[in-house]
């Protein structure tokens, strides 16, 4: 199983937010709104931490050539740090903090992490009349005025998978791994890994102990 392919899974629809990408009026004078959607920082660290492990990655910030800042997010690979870089501009909210965050997720993207939203595509939210406990407020740039939109439903498949579980199946091959990790049989806890979907290995590896997400670690380390 190879550990930074988890880095590329989808995330939860609670881990992704919303934001304006571009709006307008229509000639009838509503708006229109084409939103861009985002993981957080937080469901980024989260992936980070629960698939290569908190003492396996890091990040670091330079200020960018032209303004903004930079991050370069490490991960340590074989014993190694390997860092992948970008940039952002400082946000019109909470400038610094908004510019270190939006850094860091797009270093993510270089690992794969989030990368599948490029592919939504383009989308328009539903303006509403008022604002509810689930719409978010903007303003048009083009009439100065604030509106209440509802944030899209991103398709099936840019979503975790849906299939169902068979939890009692499920239970025998985390038995067999757990008992494999116990008994330093890296054949036998492979073997039982290439017999699962994607979305079985998640579901598995959510369960593991942090000793036993350790061991397929340093195995999958060694492997590489």
């Amino acid at each position: 199983m190879n550990i930074l392919d988890m880095l590329r899974l989808p995330f939860e629809e609670s881990d992704l937010e919303w934001r304006v990408g571009s709006s307008g009026a229509k000639k009838d004078g509503s708006a229109w709104i084409k939103p861009l959607v985002y993981i957080t920082n937080r469901a980024l660290m989260d992936r980070l931490d629960d698939t290569v492990g908190a003492e396996n990655w890091r990040n670091e910030y330079t200020q960018g050539p032209c303004g903004g800042v930079l991050c370069g997010l490490s991960i340590r690979i074989k014993g190694d740090w390997v860092t992948k870089w970008d940039g952002a501009e400082n946000t019109d909210v909470e400038a610094i903090k908004g510019g270190l965050s939006n850094a860091m997720k797009r270093a993510g993207v270089h690992w794969g992490i989030g990368r599948y939203l490029y592919g939504v595509g383009t989308i328009y939210a539903t303006v509403v009349d008022n604002y509810t406990k689930f719409s978010i407020s903007s303003k048009i740039k083009a009439t100065g005025q604030f509106v209440s939109w509802m944030p899209p439903k991103l398709p099936a498949e840019l979503l975790p998978s849906t299939k169902r579980i068979n939890r009692e199946l499920l239970q025998d091959s985390l038995t067999a791994i757990v008992q494999g990790i116990k008994e330093d049989k890296r054949s036998t806890v492979d073997e039982c890994y290439s017999e699962l979907e994607e979305h079985e290995k998640f579901w598995i590896w959510k369960l593991m102990s942090t000793n036993q997400k350790d061991y397929i670690r340093n195995n999958n380390q060694e492997a590489a």
